[in-house]
């Protein structure tokens, strides 16, 4: 919270949150688009133009209306360009409406949104939607009050409405294709896949399959892998309560050591460096100082029970290592700020109330008189029943 005279607005703290950026833009394409693999999510409206749109190895006519959608696991090229294109393009990270996202649906349903609809429906079929485009484009121009907050309501909207169509006509990609492959690689970055397995689905040599992989997406298997678990990283890494250690964990990454090689190696930076550069600014608090009030709040809202580092990190996603040097560099331990909430908590029930001195100790998740007395005297240098007595006597 800042406060600003009279008020105060929790907005501010992410005032220049990276996350929230939203760029849109108006292109004319007079020239093929080779193969792109990109990172955020692509919004696109064709105003008007003829030319042809390969998506994982699928042909589509882009013509006035075609309304795409395309996610980071489509591979797209441009070619036969018989009319320049004209296009609204928006650009967003899928990171900010995940977090948005608050309708609840069946399971499985987000995932079936993602990856087995289709990029592509015809605009015409809703008069909103090219409406929708247009307004956004504006309010990007105008740039009037309110702007930044009107672009992500209606992409939000826009995005929806995507959703809603093309789930009315979803149609799976074929398992004997080599772009399924392509596609089950990207997306299922942890799943242990090997190349032997993806061309006996195809009834190929892997050699072959490993050529014709090369050909369509400019990577070998083992390349699409590494691009997979970088691709997924980077879509992770917007969620900033997730530690490294534990996404590196859930990609099925073998080591911390070739996971940073593998990432810098498609980037060109570290997982931290990518999270401050391209979701992060330097205003905002982050690492070191997020994490440890993520853990003060947990234990400020659990140290009446008994508690381990364990808990704790299971409750944040956090590794107990990552814990334990967090907290080392506030020159502390787990026990011993566990103590400190502990202690204070106590002070004020000796202070403020007539309960027991066991119950208090009881109360505050001490686990014995003798512990309480003893955590006491080391801070206070007395009793707990001394201390209470002389409070009450100032």
């Amino acid at each position: 919270m800042k406060e600003q005279k009279d008020w105060f607005t929790g907005i501010d703290y992410y005032n220049n949150y990276k996350e929230k950026e939203i760029q849109v833009e108006m292109l004319e394409i007079s020239k093929p688009i080779d193969l792109h693999a990109h990172v955020q999510v692509e919004l696109w409206y064709v105003l008007d133009g003829t030319a042809k749109i390969d998506v994982n190895g699928k042909a589509y006519s882009l013509e006035k209306n075609a309304f795409l959608c395309l996610y980071a696991h489509h591979l797209y090229q441009i070619y036969g360009i018989e009319k320049n294109l004209k296009v609204i393009r928006i650009r967003f990270f899928i990171g900010l409406f995940m977090h948005m996202m608050w309708e609840k649906h069946e399971s499985a349903t987000h995932a079936e949104l993602v990856y087995e609809t289709k990029p592509m429906i015809d605009g015409s079929c809703d008069p909103h939607l090219k409406e929708l485009f247009e307004s956004i484009y504006l309010e990007q121009e105008e740039s009037e009050f309110g702007a930044r907050n009107m672009i992500v309501y209606q992409v939000l909207e826009l995005h929806t409405l995507y959703c809603r169509y093309a789930l009315k006509d979803t149609k799976k990609m074929d398992e004997k294709d080599v772009w399924y492959i392509i596609q089950q690689i990207l997306v299922s970055p942890a799943r242990a896949y090997t190349i032997n397995e993806a061309a006996m689905k195809l009834g190929y040599h892997p050699n072959y399959l490993n050529q014709k992989l090369k050909q369509l997406s400019g990577m070998t298997f083992l390349e699409l892998k590494q691009f997979a678990k970088v691709l997924n990283a980077c879509a992770l890494l917007h969620f900033e309560e997730l530690d490294i250690s534990y996404i590196i964990e859930q990609l099925g990454c073998c080591s911390s050591a070739t996971f940073y090689r593998i990432f810098e190696q498609y980037t060109g930076m570290s997982p931290t460096q990518y999270q401050q550069t391209m979701i992060l600014d330097q205003e905002h608090y982050y690492h070191g100082q997020d994490r440890f009030l993520k853990i003060l709040q947990y234990l400020s809202f659990n140290f009446t029970s008994h508690i381990t580092i364990y808990d704790c990190a299971q409750a944040l996603n956090i590794k107990e290592y990552a814990i334990d040097q967090l907290l080392k560099d506030y020159d502390l331990s787990f026990t011993s700020l566990l103590e400190d909430i502990r202690f204070l908590y106590a002070k004020t029930l000796l202070e403020a109330t007539d309960k027991s001195i066991t119950t208090i100790a009881m109360d505050c998740g001490f686990g014995s008189l003798s512990t309480f007395q003893r955590i006491f005297q080391k801070k206070r240098n007395c009793t707990p029943s001394a201390y209470r007595k002389a409070y009450r006597n100032l």
